[in-house]
């Protein structure tokens, strides 16, 4: 990672993964094990793994589920090639007992034997044992493709471990065309993160979770199943529904971290503690400072205080949690590392940062310098809350984002999503003085001969008019089809520019966003897609463009 910026130069989801056939799909059954999971003790992010050992190895009906919804899903045993996760060794023991005792070959592998893994691993392969009962061995490092067959016979509350786990049986092997997993659910604690899980199942979508659940997964990826039993969809969904950040909850944890941890109560450690929490839904609730302030009771000191807390998250949350170019973001690291000091190389950067928090020209404020806007930023006193944040940001924000060519001024990436008003102030068209208005899907720089074509692919009828319900999308991975304004012609007036304008030397720049909102109601930002060059246009009363990227 050190030999690339600490970026990650490509980056692949399961989703995507199993939609371009890299893996192979999965049919996944989520089943009631009729187990209460709500009494086992909760310590450090995961079930106290004795009292669930207990609670499993002393539970025949438990198993009678499983053995049941076997020879219910699997068609045939004696072929299956199943890898069956469980909490324990003795878990594993009983298992292992309790499937040869009904005509299932199984066996065991635990640290204890962990040198007949080759063994054991050719015993899957060539089917003279059926079902391998591991711990914790096989998360990763092991590539049988063979296996066609996953049992999750514990709650897993690694996200990572599951993805892993699951990985196992996703190797794409002759002869196999999916996996299918059996995950046996318990009513859960509300610790218990189920969101997450089936989040990355069906991959990014606008949509909360829950209404995928609710109707039945139709975004799964290409040839997967995902269904759970009524039972288990309605214990899902009320688990969600308790695990939901409320600010009263959020309350209660800050205030419980010093029970759970010796370190200073940071947003940082907060996290480290709770890693499921996403800021987006935190800042949701409140700006970290607001929300440490209830925990502790403190007393508001005055309505100028509360102006500046309602000021910074909201930039947090509409603005810095929105962008994920990761240049923007290490110069706003740094500015709280230096106090806010501006560096010289980056005045278009400091002039993004004065709009994401103040919203307004520097005038308007009574500043006579940007120099003087990012002072009294300074003098707020959330640059360890800030710093905080941009840590998270810059550790999500993993693909390749490269200069844009022949634009020494303009501070954007390529492939960084942006707000519209980001935009405008890297390519200079807002200034410290100067804030145009710019809600039209075009925006034109007279003095630079640029424009920019800002594009939303789904568009509907409340937001949009009939004439600008424009029929925009990618017909491959190197033309865009842009549908013009009314206005357009191309024998004359802007139509005929866009066909000239290579010749006219105008510059154009495509940015594009799937929808006008993001799954949390906020207005949702674009993708620099770079400049682009006219290819080809066809006209019937449509004003069809094609462009590429140059």
């Amino acid at each position: 990672m050190a030999d690339f910026g600490g970026v990650i130069a490509a980056e692949i989801r399961l989703p995507e993964a199993i939609n371009r056939r890299h893996l192979c799909p999965f049919q996944y059954f989520g089943i009631d094990d009729d187990t209460d999971l709500r009494n086992i003790p909760w310590n450090r992010g995961r079930y106290d793994i004795a009292q669930l050992t207990n609670l499993y190895t002393h539970n025949q009906s438990r198993f009678n589920i499983i053995l049941l919804n076997l020879q219910q899903i699997i068609t045939d045993l004696s072929k299956m090639k199943a890898l069956a996760f469980c909490v324990s060794q003795e878990h594993a023991y009983y298992m292992t007992k309790q499937l040869l005792l009904n005509g299932i070959k199984a066996d065991v592998l635990t640290s204890d034997n962990s040198l007949e893994r080759q063994q054991q691993q050719q015993a899957i392969r060539i089917g003279s044992i059926n079902v391998l009962c591991v711990v914790d061995i096989f998360n990763e490092g092991v590539d049988i493709p063979e296996v066609d067959t996953l049992l999750f016979l514990r709650p897993t509350e690694s996200l990572t471990i599951f993805l892993q786990q699951l990985g196992r049986g996703l190797r794409l092997a002759e002869g196999k065309e999916c996996c299918t997993v059996l995950d046996f659910v318990g009513n859960s604690r509300p610790e218990y993160d189920f969101a997450n899980k089936f989040r990355a199942l069906v991959g990014k979508s606008s949509r909360a979770i829950s209404e995928e659940i609710k109707q039945g997964f139709p975004h799964a990826p290409l040839g997967c199943r995902i269904e759970l039993t009524k039972r288990t969809q309605e214990m899902v969904l009320s688990n969600i529904r308790q695990a939901s950040l409320t600010v009263k909850r959020l309350v209660a944890m800050i205030r419980q971290f010093p029970h759970h941890s010796t370190l200073p109560l940071t947003l940082t450690n907060f996290l480290a503690q709770h890693p499921h929490i996403d800021l987006n839904e935190l800042y949701k609730r409140g700006s970290w400072a607001e929300l440490v302030s209830q925990a502790q009771e403190q007393v508001k000191e005055n309505t100028a205080y509360e102006d500046a807390h309602k000021m910074i998250k909201k930039a947090i949350y509409n603005r810095i949690l929105t962008c994920d170019d990761h240049a923007y973001l290490s110069f706003l690291k740094q500015l709280c590392q230096t106090g806010f000091v501006i560096p010289d190389s980056s005045p278009r950067q400091a002039l993004m940062c004065h709009y994401d928090f103040w919203q307004k020209t520097g005038t308007k404020l009574g500043f006579d310098s940007i120099e003087q806007s990012l002072t009294k930023l300074n003098l707020l006193g959330f640059k360890t809350e800030l710093f905080d944040v941009l840590d998270w940001m810059l550790a999500q924000t993993k693909h390749e984002q490269s200069l844009m060519d022949n634009l020494p001024g303009v501070s954007l990436r390529l492939h960084a999503r942006y707000a519209r008003e980001q935009i405008l102030v890297a390519f200079g068209a807002t200034t410290f003085e100067r804030q145009p208005p710019a809600r039209e899907g075009v925006f034109v720089i007279q003095e630079q001969n640029i424009e920019l074509l800002f594009v939303t692919l789904e568009k509907n009828e409340k937001q949009c008019s009939p004439t600008t319900m424009y029929h925009d999308y990618a017909i491959n991975e190197n033309i865009f089809h842009w549908q013009s304004q009314n206005s357009a012609r191309p024998d004359r007036g802007r139509g005929k520019d866009y066909i000239q304008h290579q010749e006219t030397g105008k510059r154009l720049f495509l940015f594009v966003r799937e929808q006008t909102k993001d799954e949390y109601g906020r207005t949702l930002g674009f993708v620099n897609y770079g400049e682009v060059e006219y290819v080809s246009h066809a006209y019937s009363g449509d004003r069809e463009h094609r462009f590429w990227p140059s």
